[in-house]
């Protein structure tokens, strides 16, 4: 969805500016039915360039590296405006046909009109909507495009013959500045709205940034072969990741299935925490290259991921990566789990180095025997605690430091929270002040909440409930 409203607001935008330029010239006479060819051809260019100025800019700032956001401003303006010349040259001369044809008036001469004027906007429209594939090099994204913009700007460019009809009413008199400008306004919006409906339709698979610079950013995968590396010639470049190679792996297209390879990456490629050389994805899976984690989407296998779901009944088993599948318990680095063969048997969870005077945390009923911390005395120093009542923590209890205690997806984090992908990886922190523990938000991307509102700084108070990602917390003193 931001793609769509990014490209309709600069579509609008390109076309209001080159309606603000050209409207004080003779390029937009009172008497729009009789516009010589050079006329037509200057009209196009400015349009065309403009919009499709406007639409490669859209795309720059989704994301893109500079020297692939320099190439979508430069083609969006230089097909744009080659487009434009074309689109209303062509235009203007089925116009010119239609309405040499409708001096007898009636409903086929106003259809001929219509027609005739939304045509060559459709032209338009189609051209800017092949620059971003021409920049990337994308066929389908072409066609996607060529078909969102023939089909936006072909409506948009109607209007203007619409509204000029409506403003032949007795009584009506719109003045024409005024249409036209309503008319610009449509085409661009129209066309840089379909564009943008038709690439989210088209699209089949993307990635999704988890971890790393441009966290939440969405990558669509177009092309039989998608690089990823620390090289600026990949087509996923990832500079801030030490541990990435130049090219580092691959994401392959064999008919509508999708493989990743790596591509003898010194730190490896990783499948939901499994090591690879070549693998089949599915809808969902997470790819870590280096320190930098993806996730994986396919609407191909979605549909067949969400129908195994449905099969599975009524088990609720977690289905993180961090997870055991079979007996539910949280994997260690290695990925051993309590049911792993070979892995090392359960222990008791250790108690506090502390002494209970110093911090008497209670410690949850152990189920491998020995004693079991009794409860604290509320508001002793070091009792808080934050205990997860919903969400894919829920049941465990988290204690706060008596100075500062730091939330976050990493593990590292006094409160990590590693198989929550909702939780940035510095979400929040909690610290104890003079009036007592205080909760800041640290510049999430999803937000901090207490109470249900959104939060930068919150005094807690015991029984407060919070959420951080997708968990919810109430706190304890």
């Amino acid at each position: 969805m931001g793609r769509i409203f990014r490209y309709t607001i600069a579509g609008a935008a390109g076309a209001i500016i080159a309606w603000a330029i050209m409207e004080p010239t003779p390029l937009m006479p009172n008497d729009e039915r009789s516009i010589p060819y050079l006329y037509s051809f200057l009209i196009g260019l400015v349009a065309g360039l403009l919009v499709g100025l406007a639409i490669g800019l859209a795309e720059a700032i989704s994301g893109l590296t500079p020297k692939d956001g320099r190439k979508a401003v430069v083609m969006g303006a230089l097909v744009g405006a080659g487009g434009g010349v074309v689109g209303l040259t062509l235009g203007n001369a089925v116009y010119s046909m239609a309405e040499s044809n409708s001096s007898n008036g009636g409903l086929l001469a106003f259809l001929l009109l219509v027609l005739g004027r939304g045509f060559g906007w459709a032209l338009l429209g189609a051209a800017i909507g092949t620059s971003q594939g021409i920049a990337t090099g994308s066929t389908a994204k072409m066609w996607n495009g060529a078909l969102g913009g023939f089909i936006g700007g072909g409506l948009g460019g109607c209007t203007v013959e619409i509204l000029a009809w409506i403003n032949g009413i007795p009584g009506v008199g719109i003045p024409t500045p005024m249409i036209r400008l309503i008319g610009f306004t449509a085409t661009g919006g129209g066309l840089g709205l379909l564009i943008g409906c038709a690439e989210e339709l088209a699209k089949q698979a993307w990635l999704v940034r988890l971890v790393g610079a441009n966290e939440g950013r969405a990558i669509d995968l177009y092309g039989t072969r998608v690089v990823i590396g620390r090289s600026e010639f990949a087509d996923i470049p990832i500079f801030s990741d030490p541990d990435v190679s130049e090219k580092h792996a691959a994401i392959l297209t064999q008919g509508k299935s999708y493989y990743i390879e790596d591509l003898g990456s010194v730190f490896g490629t990783s499948v939901n925490g499994a090591k690879i050389t070549k693998e089949y994805l599915r809808d969902g899976d997470r790819i870590s290259v280096g320190k930098t984690k993806f996730v994986f989407h396919d609407k191909a296998t979605a549909r067949m991921v969400s129908g195994l779901a449905r099969q599975s009944g009524s088990v609720q088993i977690p289905t993180s990566e961090h997870v055991c599948p079979f007996c539910g318990s949280i994997k260690d680095a290695a990925g051993n789990c309590d049911c792993a063969v070979g892995a090392a048997q359960p222990t008791a969870p250790p108690l506090p180095t502390q002494s209970p005077a110093a911090d008497p945390i209670a410690q949850p009923p152990s189920p491998f025997g020995g004693a079991i911390a009794q409860p604290p005395a509320s508001g002793l120093p070091g009792s808080a605690r934050l205990v997860a009542v919903s969400g894919p923590y829920s049941g465990q209890t988290f204690p706060l430091k008596s100075g500062e205690t730091l939330i976050g997806r990493e593990a590292s984090k006094d409160i990590g929270l590693p198989m929550d992908s909702t939780v940035s990886r510095n979400h929040a922190r909690i610290a104890r002040e003079l009036v007592g523990y205080v909760l800041y938000d640290t510049g999430s991307t999803n937000g901090t909440f207490a109470g249900g509102a959104k939060v930068q700084r919150h005094e807690l108070h015991p029984g407060d409930i919070i959420q951080i990602g997708s968990t919810k917390f109430t706190f304890e003193q």
